[in-house]
């Protein structure tokens, strides 16, 4: 699987530019604000309909223009698929896939499983839980198919259950619902406390190839107290969920934590650990998706240069060659995308003032 043809039309500032992009290592060169970054989010946009830099999506559409517009060929073993969203100015978005309304975004992320490496991506340890939240779904809508619908149903169930909280309702009913939110609860947790038993080993694989760090682990939280019932536990504090206006406990509120030596990695790791960390995890999930359904995901990595040393940019780099994936690559010096791969990319381009050329 992989992006074979990508046609960016008014993105951020990003005028009209189209690339034939290989399957493996693409390399993406040029000044800072050259567009290198916006190219990275189009392909990102392409696969998700949302941007990895803003919420605010009406910045996406270039300076002077109503509507922007990103199209994009994706080749896997089942056949060729067309992909293309426009997004208009103070409006809806429109996805189309082979021609036809699109009306779900996670048909996109199936077609074209996308992963962001570069300066946000520390965030996903430092920032709120939410974030390892959407890490875990990420992964889990990718190995198992059956997850989108669980999902669904589980924050149906919750919504509904926090609106009985706020509303004078009958025990009855709001027991009811919390049955059912325990129980769909309980088959999250099992798939998540799965998923990570299972990304633990490849992620402690690639922090030691990237960065020699040992006595790692991944610890899962699930959201309430491992040896707790549920809705034992509902029944017992509902009168402090009825306080509050909301379900304080369950799979919303599941989590994530890196440790190292037993402590957590983001009180003991200096900053270029916690990137390192943070990678490894990123890269760890995005092959154990291919693992399990022979998926391909594309790799997008913004500004590796500034983000490691020398010898991390060797390691990163000589990782993602050998991957096996797509990965598209940036850098403002050429010298050094190149020397962290060790010119064993497919594809050079050169990105100026929003324009991109092929480079031999």
């Amino acid at each position: 699987m992989g992006l074979t043809r990508l046609d960016v039309v008014h993105f951020r500032n990003l005028e009209r530019v189209s690339l034939a992009l290989a399957p493996g290592v693409n390399l993406l060169h040029g000044d800072n604000g050259s567009g290198k970054t916006s190219l990275l989010e189009a392909v990102h946009f392409l696969g998700s309909a949302r941007s990895f830099k803003t919420a605010s999506p009406d910045s996406l559409i270039m300076r002077g223009e109503v509507q922007c517009l990103v199209r994009g060929d994706v080749a896997s073993d089942s056949g060729a698929s067309r992909i293309g969203i426009q997004r208009d100015r103070g409006a809806e978005r429109e996805i189309r896939i082979n021609g036809e309304p699109c009306y779900k975004t996670s048909e996109l992320a199936r077609l074209l499983p996308t992963q962001v490496l570069g300066p946000e991506s520390l965030d996903l340890l430092l920032g709120p839980p939410a974030l390892r939240r959407r890490f875990l779904n990420w992964g889990l809508f990718h190995v198992k198919r059956d997850f989108n619908q669980l999902w669904d149903e589980a924050n149906r169930c919750l919504r509904q259950r926090n609106q009985l909280l706020r509303q004078d309702q009958s025990v009855e009913q709001l027991h009811s619902w919390s049955v059912q939110l325990a129980a769909l609860s309980e088959k999250l947790d099992e798939l998540r406390s799965g998923y990570i038993d299972n990304l633990e080993g490849p992620f402690q694989a690639v922090v030691e190839e990237i960065s020699g760090m040992q006595a790692i682990r991944l610890e899962y939280y699930r959201g309430w107290e491992r040896d707790g019932n549920l809705i034992e536990i509902y029944e017992k504090e509902v009168n402090s969920d009825q306080k509050r206006g909301f379900t304080q406990k369950g799979f919303q509120r599941a989590d994530v934590r890196i440790t190292v030596d037993g402590q957590a990695a983001v009180k003991v790791c200096s900053r270029g650990e916690l990137k390192a960390l943070v990678w490894s995890l990123i890269l760890a999930q995005g092959n154990l998706s291919r693992s399990r359904e022979d998926k391909k995901t594309l790799f997008l990595v913004d500004d590796l240069a500034s983000e490691f040393d020398r010898n991390h940019r060797w390691r990163l780099g000589n990782y993602l060659v050998n991957l096996g994936h797509q990965v598209l690559i940036t850098g403002v010096d050429r010298d050094a995308l190149t020397d962290c791969c060790e010119d064993r990319f497919e594809t050079m381009f050169h990105v100026k003032h929003g324009e991109v050329e092929v480079e031999q």
